[in-house]
This record gives C-alpha cells, structure tokens and sequence, in this order.
C-alpha cells in the first residue's frame, strides 16, 4: 500500500482498491478519473465515503432509531456509508437490542393471549426462545453471505457479513409480528375453519405447512435488507 508521507496515511487508489461498482481493480488510476469498466467517477469508490452511521461513535437510543429509520426508508444509503473495517462491537449491540425487543414483544403478545393460558413462565419461554433463534438465523445468514460471496468473487469476509447481517436484524421485526399473528389464528382454531370453507379436505398438518410458508415470507424484509448490504458492499474498500 502506497502511503503518503505528508498525511501519514494510505493514498487512494491504492493496490487493495476497487471500484465499488463493478470491482474493477483500481490500482495507479487517479482519483479525479472515472472507473474504466463501468464509469462511475473513481472517487466515489473511496473509503473516506464510508464515514458510517453516528450510531458507531454514539450508541445511544437516538442514534440507534436512527439507524432503524435509514434502513427502513434509505437502506441502500445506509449500507454505502456503512464502515467496513474496525470494530463489529456496535453492530452486534444493534442485533442484541432489536433480539430484546422482539423478546418483549413475544412476550407481551403470548402473555396476554389465550394460546398461553395466562402463564407468565410459558410467556417468558416463548420470547427468549425468539431472542435466541432471530441470533441463530442472523448469523446462519452471515455464514451463508460468505459463502456466496467466495463463488462469486466478491470481497466479503465473515466479519463484514457479520456486520451486514446484524444490521439488518430490524427485517426480524415485522416477521415476529407476522409469526404472532398467525400462530395466534392457528390456536385459535381460525385458519382451520377458513382454510376447511375453502378446502373440506383441510387437515391440521396442512395449517402447520401454511406456518412454515408464512414463516418464509414474513422473513423477506430482512432477505431483502442483507442482499442490498451485500449488493453495496460486496467491493468495499476500507
């Protein structure tokens, strides 16, 4: 890495640089130039772009709804900003705090309904047991982000996948929702009743199949917010 002895830091383009775009190796272009391959203006694919969220410096309540607000409304941006060197401590609090909430919202959700009878023990099962699988699924995704970024070519180490993926825990939320509704319309009885109106061949084990379906569609907001950090980070230069 070429390094500029009046700043005391690596010059950019260097040998480890890469387009951003199209991953393009960079290496003795000037930054005022545009990436041969796909023309996007070289600079943009520095790593000074990178500054991240406040949410790395300040982890607080206000930074961290901030973080939850850029990836509901600019994911795209956010990711491009995302740092992706350093430290993945912040990003793994951010996971922690979206798994507590998703707990409390279990928690309260089957603590005051019928499908737990009132047990606060059972209530206090179910959400730690959610605490521990949206952990368990978010680094199942991470493992498998990197090993399709090595078929692929891309630049992405587990740590980065790691990053990438804890981010975009928030996309667990909306499909703990989703889960809690339709395991409350299946103990209920109401998808039975529905689905036998429609289908008299309707079996018990059919409504559970329908559980896993749902299960796979609630999930696509968080699929769709780690294919966008991948899309944007997958030649990131650091």
């Amino acid at each position: 890495m070429n390094i500029d002895h009046r700043t005391s830091s690596p010059t950019f383009p260097n040998a480890d640089s890469l387009c951003e775009d199209c991953g393009y190796v960079l290496n003795g272009l000037q930054p005022d130039g545009n990436c041969p391959e796909c023309g996007m203006p070289i600079v943009e694919s520095s790593p000074t772009k990178r500054t991240g969220p406040r949410w790395h410096a300040q982890p607080n309540p206000t930074t961290a709804l901030e973080v939850c607000i850029e990836l509901l409304l600019k994911p795209n941006q956010f990711f491009r900003m995302m740092r992706v060197d350093g430290s993945n401590v912040t990003a793994r609090l951010f996971l922690l705090l979206t798994c507590l909430f998703i707990a409390l919202i279990w928690f309260y959700a089957v603590w005051g309904r019928s499908m737990s009878n009132g047990s606060t023990t059972w209530a206090m099962i179910q959400g730690l047991l959610a605490c521990d699988i949206t952990i368990i699924l978010t680094y199942i995704e991470a493992i498998g982000v990197v090993y399709f970024s090595r078929r692929r070519g891309w630049r992405i180490p587990f740590k980065l996948a790691e990053r990438i993926a804890c981010y975009s825990s928030i996309g667990w939320v909306p499909a703990a929702l989703i889960m809690l509704w339709a395991l409350a319309q299946l103990n209920n009885g109401n998808i039975d009743r529905w689905m036998s109106s429609l289908l008299p061949a309707w079996e018990y084990w059919q409504s559970l199949a329908l559980m896993v379906l749902c299960f796979a569609v609630a999930m696509m907001w968080f699929e769709v917010l780690v294919w966008l950090g991948v899309r944007q980070a997958k030649y990131a230069n650091s």
